[in-house]
């Protein structure tokens, strides 16, 4: 123990050499300034800096509430919307009671289209006794119209519209849905017996014509609340003699409620909706639907996702056995990585129960995923013929937990179906566009009668109301 003492004292007073305590007299004299330069500057000095030097002291003033505030506004001044929300929701997690900021917020909400939390922030300043009555008129205005605030954009309330009309002519390699199977096996009680299918059974393919017609309106009221209706219908004629004339109708209500809790912030949406196809003259198939959603505010990232669970009651009045209620849960992720393109990703899966214990292959499981990329193309070397790119593709499985049928032996149905597509569209005229579709689809399954290919080609035009 004492040969330790020793040595500790031996080290402790040795003679430091000059050169040392110069070395240690420079690091005295910079060790402050160095303090200095990573300390915060005063609100004189950062309220007269630059976009870029207030950028490299955002590190500096992380805990000045002020000084985000005063970059977010500068960043919105600049269009860079996504960092001026953070900026700005960084100075209000600080300190909430900046109304100045609430408003920047509030407007950088809009502009990335969370236009829901903004109207609802707006509602939470408009609630302050501080507020200039004649401000306070401006953004009551600002709050049942379209935003963005700091325009203060003038508007009655009342319901807004928008429509689309779209007709195509196009050619299909399988007008009327047939399967693409030529025999079909059957289990008898003498043995397993081979069909073969007759000519009108098979793929036949034609030209077509194909109309859309859509409308939506939205009725937004206080606090960032929000009702959505639109209704389509859309035809396929030209293949009667197949059996392919076939018609769609679609309508949806939605309703939207903002919800302010900090990272957890978001809109609430509940959305009822309806569906009918008509094959020929009759009722094929019908469903009632009602589905609850949750968008998130992910301020700063580039993709948005929206978890969501719903019901479909699923309805086909010409064979009532195949009826089921359709349980699921759904998670979408939007992407926006560029000004000028968007990638929709949406995941789901749940369990079709069938009504009737006789439906062929009873209970099924099902997954679907759904991937849509939109982007507007720019053809320097022929500018009129810049447009919008649209690819999409779509994946279903369905598993059948019985037996199909008694026929079928114990065949347990596995379809899978593929869907892909391929759209560009060019501005011609005000409001007038025309276009191309590709499409493919493949089915594929242990049930050959669920067996099944078309691939699609439609030339058309595009009338639009925004």
């Amino acid at each position: 123990m004492q040969s330790r003492q020793s040595g500790c004292d031996h080290f402790r007073f040795k003679p430091v050499p000059v050169l040392g305590w110069l070395a240690l007299l420079v690091m005295g004299t910079f060790v402050p300034a160095a303090k200095a330069q990573n300390a915060c500057p005063a609100p004189a000095v950062w309220q007269a800096a630059s976009l870029a030097q207030l950028t490299e002291w955002s590190e500096a003033c992380d805990d000045n509430a002020f000084f985000h505030a005063h970059l977010g506004a500068q960043l919105l001044a600049q269009g860079q919307t996504e960092a001026a929300a953070v900026s700005l929701e960084k100075a209000l997690l600080i300190n909430p009671d900046l109304p100045g900021a609430q408003l920047d917020y509030a407007q950088a909400l809009a502009l990335i289209g969370l236009k829901g939390s903004a109207r609802a922030i707006l509602s939470h300043v408009l609630q302050r006794p501080d507020i200039q009555p004649g401000l306070k008129a401006q953004l009551s205005t600002a709050q049942i119209a379209d935003l963005p605030i700091q325009a203060a954009l003038g508007g009655t309330p009342g319901w807004q519209w928008n429509g689309l009309l779209q007709t195509s002519y196009g050619h299909e390699s399988n007008l009327n849905s047939a399967t693409y199977t030529d025999t079909l096996t059957l289990y008898l009680s003498n043995g397993p017996v081979s069909l073969g299918l007759t000519d009108n059974a098979k793929p036949i393919a034609g030209e077509v014509f194909k109309t859309t017609a859509a409308v939506q309106g939205v009725l937004k009221g206080l606090e960032g609340q929000e009702l959505l209706v639109n209704a389509a219908i859309a035809s396929k004629t030209g293949a009667a003699s197949v059996g392919g004339n076939n018609r769609t109708t679609d309508g949806a209500i939605k309703y939207s409620l903002p919800m302010l809790a900090g990272n957890a912030s978001g809109v609430w949406q509940v959305v009822a909706g309806s569906t009918q196809f008509w094959l020929g003259n009759q009722t094929a198939y019908q469903d009632q639907g009602l589905q609850l959603k949750f968008a998130w505010d992910t301020l700063g990232a580039s993709c948005k996702w929206a978890p969501a669970m719903g019901r479909i009651d699923q309805k086909f009045p010409q064979s009532v056995t195949l009826n089921g209620v359709y349980s699921y849960g759904r998670v979408d992720w939007v992407c926006k990585s560029a000004k000028n393109q968007e990638t929709h990703i949406a995941l789901g899966g749940g369990q079709d129960k069938a009504q009737d214990s006789s439906r062929p292959g009873g209970n099924r499981t099902r997954t679907d995923l759904l991937v849509r990329h939109e982007q507007l193309v720019s053809t320097p070397f022929w500018p009129s013929a810049a447009g919008q790119l649209s690819a999409w593709l779509r994946y279903a499985q369905s598993q059948d937990k019985l037996a199909y049928s008694e026929l079928l032996g114990d065949l347990k149905s596995n379809t899978k179906r593929t869907d892909l597509g391929l759209g560009y569209w060019v501005p011609v005229l005000k409001q007038w566009s025309a276009g191309i579709n590709l499409e493919a689809t493949s089915q594929k399954s242990n049930n050959t009668l669920f067996n099944l290919k078309n691939s699609v080609v439609y030339i058309g035009l595009r009338w639009t109301n925004d």
